[in-house]
């Protein structure tokens, strides 16, 4: 058998060469990972553009509801039972400005007009011989009015008197009295007869024929299908941008055709709520509809001699970094990036006199309006490239690639 004090220094001496070869690779790998970080840095490719230098519009987003400019509710003023007319009550039913939409049973004070109005003309033919006599003028006149009298249909304006006496007799007489309450009851007569007030459709239609109604009851509702407007809201900044008559672009979801509409109205106070004016666009199209929901754009102003960029360019409010190009001698390029990156790689400038060297320059812009994801500039020159795509560690001078 072997002796076991011979296996101990042996057993030693493997654990120790096992030791430095773990050490070895330990500290080639972190060298590895310190070369590649390196290179990440040193090696970075970079994208830029140039944006043509042009006269821009300036476009205002928005969204919101259609709704008719001309929208009333139907309500009853009168106490009856529903007549329909010759159209029928029911929604998307089409009256001109004047047509009877719905009539409620008037008999009773029908009947009641025509005895008064009979009353009245027994009483200016009671009065016409006084008249004739002691107002010669106004009693001709009240002659032809009587003949002419009818008892339906409205009545038509008294003769004018010329003086205090003729007004004062026909007053003693109660001619007035009688003519306004007549008025007044022509005019309640009317309230049974529920008129369309302008060109349009019922878009509610809330009874039937034969319900029984009563004052202040709702009956429908009712639009006007050829005036229609968008109430919408800009803040402060994008006002200053937009007039009344401003052209806007109008598109819905829900329809593939492009409408055209123009600004018509701006508010004058701002919403507390949302810092917001309100701002009034007028649309007319047969194919729109009252609470369709759209979308579009509001024209503005018009900036010359600038440029659109993508907004994600702009760094600490107003600068961009754009790509720079120089002719250089390689050992100052050496000295620079040893100076600003220790961890760079120095530059052998036996191999090289003259170098290109791109580089970051970070240059200072004027920012006039902001567009959505992108933004109205000026400031640039006409051959400025502009960094695409930014990184946190980029800075002004930053040198990106050197070659011949």
């Amino acid at each position: 058998m072997k002796n076991p004090k011979i296996l101990i220094p042996g057993f030693g001496s493997f654990l120790i060469i096992i030791f430095a070869l773990l050490k070895v690779m330990n500290t080639s790998e972190k060298e590895s990972e310190k070369n590649t970080g390196v290179n990440e840095i040193d090696n970075i490719l970079v994208s830029c553009y140039t944006p043509k230098l042009r006269t821009i519009e300036a476009t205002i987003p928005f969204s919101g509801k259609i709704k008719s400019v001309n929208k009333v509710s139907i309500i009853s003023e009168a106490n009856g039972i529903s007549e329909l007319s010759a159209s029928r009550f029911e929604v998307g039913e089409f009256f001109n400005k004047g047509e009877i939409i719905l009539s409620i049973q008037d008999n009773e004070i029908a009947s009641e007009l025509k005895s008064i109005k009979s009353d009245f003309l027994a009483l200016m033919i009671s009065v016409l011989p006084d008249l004739k006599s002691d107002f010669p003028p106004l009693g001709s006149k009240f002659q032809k009015y009587i003949n002419s009298f009818k008892l339906s249909g409205k009545m038509s304006p008294l003769p004018k008197t010329q003086n205090s006496k003729q007004r004062n007799f026909l007053a003693s007489k109660k001619v007035f009295a009688t003519y306004y309450r007549i008025q007044a009851l022509e005019n309640r007569l009317d309230k049974y007869k529920i008129k369309a007030p302008f060109d349009g459709v019922i878009t509610k239609a809330l009874i039937d024929e034969g319900a029984p109604i009563i004052i202040g009851q709702p009956i429908g509702e009712f639009i006007n299908t050829n005036n229609y407007e968008i109430v919408t809201a800009v803040s402060v900044s994008e006002l200053e941008l937009i007039n009344e008559g401003s052209e806007v672009i109008i598109y819905s979801e829900d329809l593939t055709k492009q409408f055209t509409g123009k600004v018509k109205k701006i508010g004058n106070s701002i919403n507390e709520m949302t810092q917001s004016i309100d701002v009034f666009i007028s649309i007319n199209d047969s194919l729109i509809k009252d609470g369709m929901f759209v979308s579009g754009s509001i024209k503005g102003r018009t900036f010359e001699n600038s440029y659109m960029i993508h907004r994600k360019n702009i760094i600490e409010t107003n600068h961009v970094y754009i790509q720079n190009i120089n002719f250089v001698d390689s050992l100052f390029v050496a000295k620079e990036n040893l100076q600003k990156n220790p961890r760079s790689n120095s530059i052998d400038s036996t191999s090289h006199k003259n170098m290109k060297v791109t580089s970051l320059k970070k240059k200072e812009v004027e920012v006039i309006l902001f567009q959505n994801d992108s933004v109205i500039i000026s400031g640039l020159d006409k051959n400025d490239c502009i960094i695409e795509q930014y990184r946190n560690y980029f800075y002004d001078g930053m040198i990106l690639n050197e070659f011949e």
